[in-house]
Protein backbone atom coordinates (compact mmCIF):
# COMPACT_ATOMS: atom_id res chain seq x y z
CA UNK A 1 0.00 0.00 0.00
CA UNK A 2 1.03 3.04 -0.81
CA UNK A 3 1.64 6.28 1.25
CA UNK A 4 -0.78 9.56 0.93
CA UNK A 5 2.39 11.50 -0.45
CA UNK A 6 3.52 8.91 -2.65
CA UNK A 7 0.24 8.94 -4.25
CA UNK A 8 -0.44 12.29 -4.62
CA UNK A 9 2.80 13.34 -6.62
CA UNK A 10 3.42 12.09 -9.89
CA UNK A 11 7.11 10.75 -10.07
CA UNK A 12 7.55 13.60 -13.02
CA UNK A 13 6.22 16.59 -14.03
CA UNK A 14 6.28 18.30 -17.54
CA UNK A 15 6.97 21.58 -17.34
CA UNK A 16 4.19 23.78 -18.90
CA UNK A 17 6.94 25.96 -21.41
CA UNK A 18 8.93 24.00 -22.49
CA UNK A 19 7.31 20.33 -22.31
CA UNK A 20 10.96 19.80 -19.83
CA UNK A 21 10.58 16.64 -17.80
CA UNK A 22 11.31 17.39 -13.85
CA UNK A 23 11.62 15.16 -11.46
CA UNK A 24 14.56 16.39 -9.12
CA UNK A 25 14.10 19.25 -6.93
CA UNK A 26 17.31 21.04 -8.41
CA UNK A 27 15.32 20.17 -11.49
CA UNK A 28 12.28 22.20 -10.26
CA UNK A 29 14.77 25.11 -8.81
CA UNK A 30 16.56 25.54 -12.39
CA UNK A 31 13.04 25.86 -13.83
CA UNK A 32 11.63 28.42 -10.97
CA UNK A 33 14.90 30.63 -11.37
CA UNK A 34 14.53 30.45 -15.08
CA UNK A 35 10.65 31.58 -15.26
CA UNK A 36 11.35 34.06 -12.91
CA UNK A 37 14.04 36.08 -15.15
CA UNK A 38 11.86 35.87 -18.28
CA UNK A 39 8.66 37.05 -16.43
CA UNK A 40 10.54 39.75 -14.64
CA UNK A 41 10.73 42.91 -17.08
CA UNK A 42 6.64 41.91 -17.62
CA UNK A 43 6.45 42.45 -13.38
CA UNK A 44 8.85 45.43 -13.59
CA UNK A 45 6.87 47.21 -16.62
CA UNK A 46 2.99 46.48 -14.61
CA UNK A 47 4.70 47.67 -11.31
CA UNK A 48 5.92 50.98 -12.93
CA UNK A 49 2.78 51.52 -14.88
CA UNK A 50 0.61 51.08 -11.30
CA UNK A 51 2.92 53.34 -9.96
CA UNK A 52 2.06 55.89 -12.62
CA UNK A 53 -1.21 55.71 -12.33
CA UNK A 54 -1.24 56.18 -8.47
CA UNK A 55 0.74 59.16 -9.19
CA UNK A 56 -1.58 60.81 -11.60
CA UNK A 57 -5.42 59.34 -10.11
CA UNK A 58 -7.10 59.37 -7.22
CA UNK A 59 -7.22 56.11 -5.03
CA UNK A 60 -10.47 54.69 -5.39
CA UNK A 61 -12.80 55.41 -2.53
CA UNK A 62 -14.63 52.74 0.18
CA UNK A 63 -18.31 52.09 -0.35
CA UNK A 64 -20.38 53.72 2.98
CA UNK A 65 -19.64 52.16 6.37
CA UNK A 66 -23.03 49.76 6.06
CA UNK A 67 -21.43 48.22 2.35
CA UNK A 68 -18.26 47.49 3.35
CA UNK A 69 -16.65 43.62 3.88
CA UNK A 70 -14.87 42.61 7.15
CA UNK A 71 -11.67 43.48 5.09
CA UNK A 72 -12.97 47.12 4.29
CA UNK A 73 -13.68 47.79 7.48
CA UNK A 74 -10.11 46.68 8.82
CA UNK A 75 -8.41 49.01 6.40
CA UNK A 76 -9.96 52.08 6.21
CA UNK A 77 -8.65 52.97 9.91
CA UNK A 78 -5.54 53.67 10.85
CA UNK A 79 -2.76 50.87 12.35
CA UNK A 80 -1.39 52.65 14.77
CA UNK A 81 -4.61 54.54 16.22
CA UNK A 82 -7.59 53.14 15.02
CA UNK A 83 -8.98 56.71 13.60
CA UNK A 84 -11.07 56.85 10.86
CA UNK A 85 -8.53 57.06 7.93
CA UNK A 86 -11.65 57.90 4.70
CA UNK A 87 -15.30 58.37 5.94
CA UNK A 88 -17.13 58.71 3.06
Amino acid sequence: MTTREESAMPETFIHPVTGEMLTTKEEFLAALVEEEERLSPIYHTVWSLRDAMTERFEAAEMPGPRQRTVTQEKVSRCPRCGGVLNET
